[in-house]
């Protein structure tokens, strides 16, 4: 059985093909987001399989959404799109999606997509298998063993990291060596398997916080990998939790100050950028950092998410000119990233509860 994750801006559209009969076939759970980043804390908190979302949203597009989880784990994309461009399609093949919906579209041609893309990543399951038996060490009886669940329950170690968790990470990485002392886990396959994936997340979370692992754990990483291909159990646990305690020597004690420096690094990109509508996405990517992850830090650190904070400034900037200059309204609306000036006075009317000309006569 497989999750599956519906992304549109338009809540109507998600409800609507929330409520299909997907269980049929062979859909376990079906989560819903609005918007960007709502998608993206789902998929961080949550095992996705396949996303459809739509292309066009506020806060960042579906074509951003799959590009900032191109690199997480295999997953199948579907995008749908009110618009038949040919630049929106070119970036979906590049970006490897299976499937580019025109809407309106049939609840038959969606639930035909899915299917479509579950059979995708059966093939995909099918082709590491064969894979594996080209391995020497593996055999056929290696293949028939219940999935190493554990490395990729939520929240997965990279996740505890990312929030600061050392005492959970801690405990996560014990939790996968006593898993790999049990019967049917002890084989040179999932020692590999835990090697990898402890080893990826420390390279990772290393290099996000700009430093390659070998400056902070020096040499152990030799170790690491000799324990890895020995089949030493009790070895790789030992040099994980030491190398363990070397990034939470040198990262625990700069987070909070990275943090701060994080935050300010971001409201100045949007102080200096008002005059369009910026992204998460965008950010993250001046930032070098995963938008969930700066959403995360973001949220934290503030109190505000990302885009309440963006829309908040956007509405004093413009606060400020109707105070302090004639320039028309459609013009403000447009140097705060509006350029719909009717959009934009509705959206100023909820925020101080008046028109901005109402705003102007007041001051």
């Amino acid at each position: 059985m497989y999750n599956l994750l519906i992304v549109d801006d338009e809540p109507f559209i998600v409800e609507g093909l929330a409520i299909l009969d997907w269980e049929r076939i062979g859909i376990n759970k079906v989560y819903k987001a609005t918007s960007g980043e709502e998608a993206l804390t789902v998929i961080q908190e949550n095992s996705i399989d396949i996303i459809i979302t739509d292309i066009q949203m506020t806060d960042m597009s579906g074509l951003e959404l799959i590009e900032s989880l191109s690199n997480d784990r295999v997953r199948k994309f579907i995008l749908l799109s009110g618009y038949a461009e040919f630049e929106y399609a070119k970036q979906a093949i590049h970006l490897s999606v299976c499937d580019y919906l025109l809407k309106p579209v049939a609840d038959e041609v969606v639930m035909e997509a899915v299917q479509d893309a579950i059979q995708s990543i059966r093939n995909d399951r099918r082709f590491f298998h064969e894979i594996m038996k080209k391995i020497p060490f593996f055999t056929e009886s290696d293949l028939d063993v219940i999935p190493f669940d554990i490395l990729y329950d939520k929240p997965q170690l990279l996740d505890l990291l990312n929030v600061g968790n050392w005492d959970g990470a801690e405990e996560r990485i014990k939790e996968i060596f006593a898993q790999l002392r049990i019967g049917d886990y002890q084989s040179h396959e999932f020692i590999l398997q835990a090697y990898f994936m402890i080893c990826n997340t420390f390279t990772h979370y290393s290099h996000k916080n700009g430093y390659l692992l070998t400056d902070v754990i020096g040499n152990q990483i030799h170790s690491m990998h000799e324990s890895a291909y020995t089949g030493s159990i009790n070895d790789l646990q030992q040099v994980s939790l030491r190398t363990f305690a070397k990034l939470k020597a040198n990262f625990k004690k700069e987070k909070v100050t990275n943090h701060r420096s994080i935050v300010d690094q971001v409201n100045h990109y949007i102080n200096i950028n008002l005059y369009k509508d910026v992204s998460l996405q965008e950010v993250a990517d001046h930032v070098y950092l995963h938008p969930a992850y700066l959403s995360k830090i973001y949220k934290t650190e503030t109190g505000k998410s990302f885009s309440d904070f963006v829309f908040i400034r956007k509405m004093e900037e413009s606060a400020v000119q109707l105070k302090n200059s004639n320039k028309k309204i459609y013009l403000i609306a447009n140097e705060v990233g509006y350029k719909d000036p009717s959009y934009f006075i509705r959206k100023f009317k909820e925020f101080y509860g008046v028109t901005p000309q109402e705003y102007r006569l007041q001051s």
